[in-house]
């Protein structure tokens, strides 16, 4: 059984992210589930199948780390929905989860991808953050917001039909995770919600990486040479091991063979599950992109030189 794509909306207090969901689902024909992590109704189109609202209840694991609090009340309420559709011989096509506007989706993420029984039945699809266009450069200065742009791997501008000029806006965004895509809310294509194209993910030649907040900090590299997937998930694990408290994202496209490529994907010291993309020429470089926190991200790109040989690539930033 094929697993079911998983979509998560976030957003700070205002941004608009009922207002988007309601829009997408208004006309959808597939069975969409949505959890909606907020206290009491939400008022979401009636064509929603099922919503279900959870209430916080996190549980602390040992770690102690923000990224390995396991959201039980999440887990238990996706194995229901799954149950829920089962039982009526209904088909769940997709699952959004839409965060309230203080929420990491650290959190979230390490639920899906630390249980075994979710991990056979859903995979994180993409994240989308909401920006509203009139406070969107005030909220960026709330660690929570930046934490959700960081995150994210699609960024939508709201409330455009009131103010239209978001030069500076998007100039900040792109500085914050320039390997996010940035639209208009209003020119978003709503089918192009759970249809992602991994490979426009990244892009080539960045302008103005680093943010204005001098504690983010971003690194594109350009590899060259066919990756030895194996030793790299070998470095990848040690590098994050070290320093999974201050690698916000990790993202990437990688050269493993003469047939795929490899979307490598991660927060903090988690990291999804690789995903396989069929070629379109045959030969592509790789790209790697880590944005930090607090970090000198030359330590990032001397890790990898180190072990360029045993990875049978050649390294160049952009």
């Amino acid at each position: 059984m094929a697993k079911i794509a998983v979509n998560i909306v976030t957003g700070f207090l205002g941004s608009g992210k009922t207002t988007f969901l309601s829009e997408l689902l208004r006309d959808s024909r597939e069975n969409i589930a949505v959890l909606v992590n907020e206290f009491g109704d939400s008022g979401l189109d009636d064509s929603i199948l099922a919503s279900f609202f959870v209430e916080e209840q996190t549980i602390l694991l040992n770690q102690g780390c923000i990224c390995c609090n396991r959201r039980q009340d999440l887990a238990d309420k996706l194995k229901e929905i799954l149950n829920l559709y089962h039982t009526s011989g209904k088909k769940l096509d997709k699952v959004v989860i839409e965060t309230t506007g203080l929420a990491t989706i650290e959190p979230i993420l390490f639920t899906i991808l630390s249980d075994t029984f979710l991990q056979n039945h859903f995979f994180v699809n993409a994240v989308f953050t909401c920006i509203d266009s009139l406070n969107g450069l005030e909220h960026l200065k709330n660690e929570e917001n930046i934490a959700q742009i960081v995150n994210s791997d699609y960024l939508l501008i709201t409330k455009t039909d009131i103010k239209q000029d978001t030069k500076m806006l998007e100039k900040e965004l792109r500085s914050l995770n320039y390997s996010a895509l940035i639209f208009n809310k209003n020119e978003f294509c709503n089918d192009e919600f759970f249809n992602i194209n991994f490979k426009k993910r990244l892009v080539n030649n960045p302008k103005d990486l680093n943010s204005h907040n001098a504690n983010i900090k971003t690194i594109s590299l350009n590899i060259q040479g066919k990756m030895d997937w194996s030793a790299f998930g070998i470095w990848l694990s040690a590098l994050l091991y070290k320093y999974g408290d201050k690698i916000l994202r990790v993202k990437g496209l990688l050269n493993i063979n003469d047939e795929y490529l490899i979307n490598v994907n991660g927060v903090r010291h988690l990291v999804y599950p690789p995903i396989h993309i069929k070629k379109t020429k045959t030969y592509m470089e790789s790209n790697l992109v880590f944005i930090s926190k607090e970090m000198d991200l030359d330590k990032v790109f001397s890790s990898l030189q180190s072990f360029s040989k045993l990875l049978n690539i050649q390294i160049q930033t952009c």
